[in-house]
């Protein structure tokens, strides 16, 4: 027992020994004070790239001048400090918009139930998208990710995600992948006058009523 007891009692020292932290030296202090200092810079270099890339987007794909993204970019992250616009925020905001719930969904892709910036000022600055064109229109700008003028298949893929949503259809779990992938070659075959198989806006918008799935969509 003795033993057992004395056993006990140097593996309890030992531990005790383990837990206690020597206290930092002067160069440990100086390399901890650098590490948080740089991951501060490092933040704040990616919030500025952040930000210059969404003034590109917004001047590129909207038409913004630089001074009216910039007052957007601002006023949009002082009133929401974290970033993102909460959904009923955002409706509340848009009240008068019919299209507001269904443009939310095309955006809130993870379901996170807010929107970036950039999803922000796609939705507010879209037209009031009365017509099949108007709708056909906003929606290449929207899904022209670079806003190149030109869109891939990946992004058609997109599309056709989008529309149904805006259609207030949810897809899990209710389309398969072929079905989706049936869209998108319906569009291509539709829109891709010359078969390169890259869509530039004016075969889109000229051409994009030719595909029975994107007709029946525009129109419900």
């Amino acid at each position: 027992n003795k033993m057992a007891g004395g056993k006990t009692g140097k593996k309890q020292t030992k531990s005790k020994k383990n837990v206690e932290k020597k206290p930092l030296t002067r160069r440990q202090k100086l390399a901890e004070k650098e590490a948080e200092k740089k991951a501060m810079v490092d933040r704040e270099v990616n919030k500025q790239n952040e930000k210059v890339e969404n003034i590109e987007l917004l001047e590129t794909k909207l038409g913004m001048s630089k001074i009216d993204s910039l007052v957007a970019y601002d006023k949009f992250h002082k009133k929401y400090t974290d970033g993102e616009i909460k959904k009923e925020d955002f409706l509340e905001e848009n009240k008068d918009n019919i299209m507001a719930e269904a443009f939310f969904r095309v955006f809130d892709e993870d379901n996170s139930g807010a929107l970036s910036f950039y999803e922000y000022m796609m939705v507010k600055n879209a037209p009031n998208l009365d017509s099949p064109e108007e709708k056909i229109d906003w929606i290449f700008t929207a899904f022209d990710q670079d806003g190149g003028g030109t869109i891939d298949v990946d992004e058609v893929s997109e599309i056709v995600v989008a529309l149904f949503k805006m259609a207030g259809k949810e897809i899990k779990g209710l389309l398969s992948e072929q079905e989706i992938e049936d869209c998108v070659d319906d569009i291509i075959d539709a829109v891709d006058a010359n078969g390169d198989g890259v869509i530039t806006k004016e075969e889109f918008v000229q051409n994009a009523m030719n595909s029975d799935f994107i007709c029946n969509m525009v129109k419900s």
